[in-house]
């Protein structure tokens, strides 16, 4: 996914016609599924930063919340899939898309039977295998079922952008300047080599970097991580509320060469019922009374 990704025509309407009805499933045995949620406080943040068009520097104020402290993982979402039967929208599409190392860059491949269970598809790593790795090959809207199952539901652009900055006013949790050594992202002046200086050719199991100083892990790389909301310039380019969804973080896949969205401040967008193997989420659950 890059800032403007929005899947093919083909792959957004058989998307549509397969998607699921609102999910109204029974809760699941551990009420938080594994998760630990770190509670961010009421209060006026700051967000954005200073000449970003898609995100201006403003001050935002936010009813308290609780947010994952990591991306959802493979177990996570097999424990859903297992207690609901959710089938997934690359599941019904029949493909997800998928780039791999020795692709040019900004190639992604419609691989048939790629879904969340083989993110790669067949013949590379399954979900069982790497079971604490981000679960990947899910559109928003499967993350929407997901959350929803918990009584949870997707941040919003702000909560999202507040979480991961934990009080920082700086382009990356840790300051202004990139360190490959504190998050996951594409190593190498192309995709045709990943100089694996991260240690990782793909995704990382979740928690493998520092967190940021509120204890939450992987906001910059690794996946993706769908929000809510739309910024105030996509919508003025005519995105469609109710067919886009947002996504923040940047992933395994960005680098300085392609999307170079691994920050805090970028807002990437795609179609809600499109997947790829480098998009991911994290759970919002109400604060505690």
């Amino acid at each position: 996914m890059n800032p403007s990704f929005i899947l093919p025509l083909s792959f957004r309407l058989a998307a549509a016609l397969l998607a699921s009805a609102t999910v109204a499933f029974s809760s699941p045995p551990d009420p938080l599924n594994g998760h630990v949620m770190i509670t961010v406080p009421a209060g006026v943040y700051t967000v954005g930063t200073e000449g970003d068009i898609s995100n201006p520097r403003r001050s935002v104020h936010l009813a308290a919340y609780r947010i994952a402290d990591a991306e959802t993982t493979n177990a996570e979402f097999a424990r859903f899939v297992q207690a609901t039967g959710y089938v997934t929208d690359a599941e019904r599409a029949g493909f997800g898309l998928v780039s791999r190392e020795g692709m040019i860059d900004w190639e992604w491949e419609k691989v048939p039977g790629a879904n969340w269970r083989l993110p790669f598809g067949p013949g590379f790593p399954t979900a069982a295998d790497q079971p604490n790795y981000p679960v990947t090959q899910i559109s928003g809207a499967d993350a929407e079922a997901y959350c929803q199952w918990i009584g949870g539901r997707l941040p919003t652009l702000d909560e999202w952008e507040v979480a991961a900055r934990a009080g920082s006013d700086t382009r990356y949790p840790w300051g202004d300047t990139f360190d490959p050594k504190k998050a996951n992202v594409w190593n190498g002046p192309d995709h045709r080599k990943n100089l694996l200086t991260d240690g990782f050719l793909y995704t990382a199991p979740v928690r493998s970097f520092p967190p940021n100083a509120w204890g939450i892990y992987d906001v910059i790389g690794n996946v993706f991580e769908y929000c809510t909301g739309l910024s105030a310039a996509r919508l003025a380019a005519g995105a469609d509320p109710a067919t886009t969804i947002s996504a923040r973080g940047g992933s395994w896949w960005c680098s300085e060469g392609t999307c170079n969205s691994f920050n805090l401040v970028t807002i990437g967008a795609m179609d809600l019922h499109g997947t790829l193997a480098n998009q991911g989420f994290r759970l919002v659950l109400p604060a505690q009374k």
